[in-house]
């Protein structure tokens, strides 16, 4: 057992208030806990642990006095072999202070590697749940792995019966095949109170438990004023998180919730974040609400920020380098900023502003793990470095056109750097004529992961990407009576900045970087397929895979699509249709075969006619879709294969209990490791269950 020099430890660690390192010694009798004190404190929102090392692992709690009182707490933490305390190998004191809301970051060192561990924290003689976690195995070790991918847990929406579920599953399952760490891909929480409403967009619909009792969401501590009624607002009355006290509320109001302790008390969770950690659809330190414009809210992404950094275990300064790469993942940092408006794009995207700079700078939090020889975990923050998405109203036109999508996002390099002054075939003024080309990843960040993949001696590169590089569109263009174009159904994501997803894939490829498999989440609903190095060229390549998974509790795409094709009768039949006493999920089949595909089946019912109308260019590289689901990703790893199940579960707003969510499907598929130069093939998916349509 390697024990590192605790100072040295300590130095490279930023001091922020709440975060502790203590280091592993060897086994000792157990500690004998103090003289008990009945019901003095509580650990209300459970243990969690992440980012597994092969000598340590961050370690989380929070904790609360019963009597209300924000007095400091002093507590201990405990780590041992064994569930039940007898070789305690670490017994550390640490002090929890209201500047941190009571939670504790404490990064253990000296640990062994590919071990797994229990630990337990205690405060007066009051003990915390028991936690469950391991370490990684050391880089040189050819050692397989099985994780969990998820993402996208709305509180409103549905309860958790996919961590149910997930957690049933493994503790039935053999040892080597239980999961070794949950990949959580965003939006852990959503910062809107009010965003359940039921098919009229008029009531809210509230969720009863098992055991009879509703699921309330209480007031913010301050919140933003009542959300008003607008043509795109649907949600009338609701209200925003604005303050850290209103981050930090919805951290403790999600991690009340039984089964996601439950699952982050048995696994070590590696995350990233998405938009609803800070803002819906947001970009840099912007927000985009009500008028869609939104506004500069630098105060609130600092406070998003510590929200995140006070809650969510991982470890940033002092995470490893990858190869010659240095980790650029750095801990929170307080810092003042005010709300200013931003001074527009100069060389990039990245707003000079300083205040939008500073705030930015206050936490970063892409970086890279490493699973042995098997796996190297590159997790991007696609949110913190963006441009706006590409976005110009255009008189009747409620989706915009892939061919003006393209051009916006080139910005002022369109048409060979002479972009025109008019969207084409309008007279609207082309908004981004001298912009710089659209990015997600913004120029830092997009350098260090080209590098990563490069550099990492890992089998396979598993890229965490918050939401999905798969083409995700409707070819309106082919309906030859409409008089219509193609459109992204989205442009907050990848869709929405086609030149920079080009620019990587094509990295990928020119660099012979092989094997990198891409787990997504954020458009709640599964997909998988491959990634195009030019999806729209006449001979693409495939130069990597993606898999993403449905939200945990979040609505589902098709539900929401339902209601917004109602008033047009075609644009619903290309979404669903009535086969006799069957409704017909079809937004599934008009997404992979295209949209005439689709509206020849709704017409005829017949696979014959709408394979008549199949159009593979319609999602390029896209193999599997499920619209109507909810569930998560399970991903096996060795050395010559991935094996991956897009789990499906029941409809979340019935609580299943501790049992979890029945699960409904289970699709599967295979991908062989493939050399520099070659190309992946996917094979699937089989299923366990009843196929999504047309997969029947």
């Amino acid at each position: 057992m390697t024990v590192f020099d605790r100072r040295s430890i300590l130095k490279g660690l930023a001091g922020f208030a709440g975060t502790f390192v203590a280091a592993a010694r060897a086994p000792f009798a157990a500690a004998q806990p103090r003289a008990l004190t009945s019901n003095r404190y509580r650990f209300p929102q459970g243990v969690a642990s992440g980012d597994p090392q092969p000598d340590g692992i961050v370690l989380w709690t929070r904790v609360a006095a019963n009597d209300g009182s924000d007095d400091p707490i002093d507590l201990r933490v405990q780590i041992s072999n064994k569930p039940d305390f007898t070789d305690v190998v670490l017994d550390e004191a640490m002090t929890a202070t209201k500047a941190t809301d009571h939670t504790l970051r404490i990064v253990i060192q000296g640990l062994d590697p590919d071990t797994i561990y229990f630990y337990r924290f205690a405060a007066g003689g009051d003990f915390s749940r028991l936690g469950r976690t391991r370490t990684a195995p050391l880089p040189d070790t050819e050692r397989p792995t099985r994780f969990a991918f998820a993402s996208c847990q709305n509180y409103e929406q549905g309860f958790y019966g996919a961590w149910a579920r997930m957690l049933a599953d493994d503790l039935a399952s053999t040892t080597e095949q239980q999961i070794d760490f949950v990949l959580f891909l965003g939006d852990f929480i959503y910062e809107v109170r009010g965003d359940r409403w039921n098919a009229d967009m008029r009531n809210p619909k509230w969720l009863k438990g098992a055991d009879g009792r509703e699921r309330i969401f209480p007031p913010f501590p301050n919140g933003s004023k009542a959300w008003p009624s607008t043509d795109w607002n649907k949600n009338p009355g609701a209200t925003n998180a604005v303050t850290l006290a209103d981050y930090r509320f919805l951290y403790r109001l999600y991690l009340s919730d039984a089964y996601l302790q439950a699952a982050r008390a048995r696994w070590p969770f590696v995350s990233i974040w998405d938009d609803h950690e800070f803002t819906n659809d947001g970009w840099q330190t912007h927000d985009t609400y009500l008028d869609q414009g939104g506004q500069p809210a630098q105060k609130r992404k600092v406070a998003a920020n510590q929200a995140w950094f006070e809650y969510i275990p991982a470890l940033l300064t002092g995470m490893p380098a990858t190869g010659r790469v240095a980790n650029p993942a750095r801990d929170f940092k307080p810092v003042e900023v005010n709300n200013t408006p931003y001074l527009g794009p100069q060389q990039d995207w990245i707003d000079p502003n300083t205040d939008n700079r500073n705030a930015l700078a206050s936490l970063t939090v892409y970086r890279a793990l490493r699973w042995g020889k098997t796996l190297e975990v590159v997790l991007t923050d696609n949110r913190s470095y963006k441009s706006p998405p590409p976005r110009v109203k255009i008189e009747g036109q409620a989706l915009q056109s892939l061919d003006t999508v393209k051009l916006l996002d080139l910005g002022r390099t369109a048409n060979e750097g002479e972009p025109p002054a008019t969207i084409p075939d309008t007279e609207v003024p082309n908004p981004r004529r001298v912009a710089p080309r659209g990015s997600v990843l913004g120029p830092t960040q997009k350098a260090w992961f080209k590098e990563v993949l490069q550099q990492s001696p890992a089998r396979w590169k598993v890229w965490a990407n918050p939401f999905p590089a798969l083409p995700f569109r409707l070819d309106m263009g082919s309906i030859w009576f409409a008089g219509m174009n193609d459109a992204p159904l989205g442009i907050d994501g990848w869709n929405g900045y086609p030149a920079e997803r080009k620019e990587l894939l094509e990295f990928i490829r020119d660099n012979g970087v092989s094997n990198v498999v891409a787990c997504a989440g954020d458009h709640h609903m599964h997909m998988a397929g491959l990634l195009l190095d030019d999806p729209d060229s006449q001979t693409p390549s495939a130069v990597a895979v993606e898999f993403a998974a449905a939200g945990i509790s979040s609505e589902p795409v098709f539900p929401g699509a339902e209601r917004a094709s109602r008033t047009s009768s075609v644009f619903h039949s290309i979404v669903t249709y009535q086969s006799g006493e069957e409704t017909v999920e079809n937004f599934n089949l008009a997404l992979l075969g295209g949209v005439n595909a689709a509206i020849a089946r709704s017409w005829t019912g017949s696979s014959w006619a709408s394979d008549m109308f199949w159009n593979e260019k319609a999602n390029p590289g896209l193999t599997y879709i499920d619209t109507n689901a909810n569930g998560y990703g399970i991903m096996s790893v060795n050395a010559g294969r991935v094996e991956t199940n897009l789990v499906t579960v029941a409809n979340p707003e019935k609580d299943h209990g501790p049992k979890g969510s029945p699960v409904l499907r289970r699709a599967k598929f295979t991908l062989r490791a493939w050399a520099p130069g070659q190309t992946p093939e996917l094979i699937g998916p089989t299923f366990q269950g009843t196929p999504p349509f047309p997969f029947e």
